[in-house]
């Protein structure tokens, strides 16, 4: 029964697998897309990633390292740019992750609380959305739990492949996205410190007291002193690329206002986060279980090293509490830890029940995962769809691909990935005499956006939204969609009479 949760986790993850770059955290999906379209279109290295909102220039841009984009450009190469390639790449990173959480879960506590952890993992909403989106989530998840799974084989059977790939991937997610530093390398210690994992084994008070002989290893050193001096090496690389080009994602400086003691304090954050946690990790129905399975695995070395996993979360969270109230994917590490805690709370509570209950209570857990996925998740992407992808599609077929045009869409990007062309992002109130001017001369060739919409969450105000329209209308050569409520204006023309 072990391809029931992998091929219920297929089915839920193919499930609008062509879609176009929209939805929730379209933004986030379009700057990979764009970094893979260049890589390919370029064939650029994996050292110089592009972005689409870099006006004139060539956008070279400071980010994490680009691992993910650079194999879906690969398979560009082969099959052309097409979307749904990164997506379903997507795909097969989690359900690899299933299959590797199901072994965690075996390990930790027990095959039966395995199997139904690989369960609650593929049916997770934010599991299933997040492991088919056009971002590099799904190879961190599935490098933190190949990780996780690596070392604890090394640890038990010596085997020195296993340690080589447990630092592979645990360079890997640190050079993907830093924190996981924090909460993976967490349960590392834990698994490291811990005599042996399996079957649930009592831990014996002297845990801690290996930490000072784990300390003088020389080996453990190496392995962290060379993980870290790669990560270090990149972002290093990453801050020129930022300083020469001036594009970046905020990593550093005072932009990057990860969180603040205001943040932390503030109930209402902490509210957001925990509803969110409940609803879209959990699907309400895995809450008593995972506080279940924590109360009893807490004095096992499987449970110490799930716990601490999600103790490494929550210090992320204290970290990046800004990003981690408005990211919901900063939270999606809690699923590799969470889930096989739910499966011993599960396994426990259904030995005393009657057969139907588990059942019925499984399809009340499916149910409410679907019911958030639709509303929250897919429904959007085919409203975004039904929105932006005439007007993109008309850039596509008449601007040539060399064009670049001025997005009116705020901080968004998602709109010059969709129509696959550089240039710049601007909102309704920069659009001045002056401005205009200057993006013709730099070689903008159309204004492109939409009535409807200033930024993709945020509706355009009334007296901005009359004045696109007059442009519109004023002009000859431009281009209304009157179902998408789109435009696309030739430049020349508005800068000309100004």
């Amino acid at each position: 029964m072990t391809w029931l949760p992998i091929g219920v986790g297929v089915l839920l993850r193919l499930i609008q697998l062509w879609m176009p770059i929209v939805g929730v955290h379209s933004w986030r999906q379009a700057d990979t897309a764009a970094m893979a379209r260049h890589f390919a279109t370029a064939n650029s290295p994996i050292w110089l990633p592009q972005i689409d909102w870099a006006g004139a220039s060539a956008g070279y841009v400071e980010s994490e390292f680009p691992l993910y984009p650079f194999l879906v450009s690969r398979l560009y190469l082969l099959a052309g740019v097409q979307e749904w390639l990164g997506r379903g790449l997507s795909v097969l990173f989690s359900v690899l992750t299933i299959g590797l959480v199901m072994r965690l879960g075996r390990r930790w506590f027990g095959a039966q609380e395995g199997w139904w952890a690989g369960l609650f993992f593929a049916i997770a909403p934010l599991g299933v959305y997040y492991g088919r989106t056009f971002q590099a989530e799904a190879l961190l998840l599935l490098l933190a739990a190949g990780c996780l799974v690596a070392h604890e084989l090394w640890k038990t059977q010596g085997a020195c492949w296993a340690l080589l790939l447990s630092w592979v991937c645990f360079t890997g997610a640190g050079l993907i996205k830093v924190i996981p530093l924090l909460w993976l390398g967490l349960p590392l210690l834990m698994l490291e410190l811990s005599r042996d994992a399996r079957d649930g084994a009592a831990e014996p008070k002297g845990l801690f007291n290996r930490l000072p002989t784990l300390l003088r290893s020389p080996g453990f050193w190496v392995y962290v002193g060379t993980g870290l001096a790669a990560i270090a090496a990149w972002y290093a690389h990453a801050y020129q690329l930022g300083q020469n080009s001036g594009l970046t994602f905020g990593f550093w400086g005072g932009g990057s206002d990860r969180s603040s003691l205001g943040l932390l304090l503030d109930l209402e954050t902490w509210f957001n986060l925990s509803i969110r946690v409940a609803l879209r990790l959990l699907a309400i129905a895995g809450v008593p279980f995972l506080i279940g399975g924590i109360w009893i695995g807490r004095r096992c070395s499987g449970g110490r090293i799930a716990i601490s996993g999600l103790l490494g979360v929550l210090l992320c969270t204290l970290a990046t509490m800004r990003s981690s109230s408005i990211h919901e994917y900063y939270q999606l590490p809690l699923l590799l830890f969470a889930c096989p805690l739910m499966g011993l709370g599960w396994q426990r509570w259904q030995q005393q029940r009657r057969r139907w209950q588990p059942r019925s209570l499984i399809c009340l857990w499916l149910v409410v995962s679907l019911a958030v996925l639709s509303a929250d998740y897919w429904a959007l992407e085919q409203r975004q769809a039904r929105d932006w992808m005439p007007l993109a599609l008309k850039i596509r077929r008449e601007l040539p691909s060399e064009q670049r045009i001025v997005s009116v869409t705020s901080t968004d990007p998602t709109l010059l990935n969709l129509a696959r062309r550089q240039g710049w992002l601007i909102s309704s109130k920069q659009l001045t005499p002056e401005r205009l001017q200057q993006w013709s001369e730099e070689g903008a060739s159309h204004l492109a956006g939409s009535f409807r919409w200033d930024k993709m969450y945020k509706p355009m105000p009334e007296g901005r939204e009359r004045s696109l329209r007059n442009m519109a209308a004023t002009s000859p050569g431009a281009w209304v969609d009157d179902d998408s409520q789109t435009y696309l204006i030739p430049l020349d023309e508005l800068s000309s009479r100004r």
